[in-house]
């Protein structure tokens, strides 16, 4: 008895292990813009079956437009992820998404880009 009671913990700790290794997070489809509103960012939805989603970056400042698909991966579990953008230029840009407040940082330039669902640190989100 003792030993099916150990290998039914065995399975089950092998099967949380694999559920919550296996979902990365996903921004909200929306537009993003930096403190000042000049840059901005505009997120498409994510495909699941072609792991990849559209994304626009422009500045009202400047005619510079960098548009492409993003993919994601995991970076902090249920909490952040890193978007990788890469234009039709063939660059490459990567940006880090924080579920909890609703922000992308741009890892290079660490400029933040507050979302649609963007929360003050401290107050709680809205479900």
């Amino acid at each position: 008895m003792k030993r099916l009671i150990s290998v039914a913990l065995a399975l089950v700790m092998v099967l949380v292990a694999f559920t919550a290794c296996g979902e990365v997070i996903k921004p909200a489809v929306g537009t993003y813009a930096d403190g000042t509103g000049t840059s901005i960012i505009e997120v498409g939805a994510y495909d699941e079956k072609a792991e990849s989603g559209t994304m626009k970056i422009s500045n009202t400042l400047s005619d510079l437009v960098y548009e492409g698909t993003y993919t994601i991966s995991e970076n902090e579990p249920k909490v952040s992820s890193i978007l990788t953008l890469t234009t039709t230029a063939g660059e490459e840009m990567s940006f880090v998404y924080d579920i909890t407040l609703d922000v992308m940082q741009d890892i290079n330039s660490c400029i933040a880009y507050y979302g649609p669902n963007y929360v003050e640190a401290g107050e709680p989100a809205a479900e």
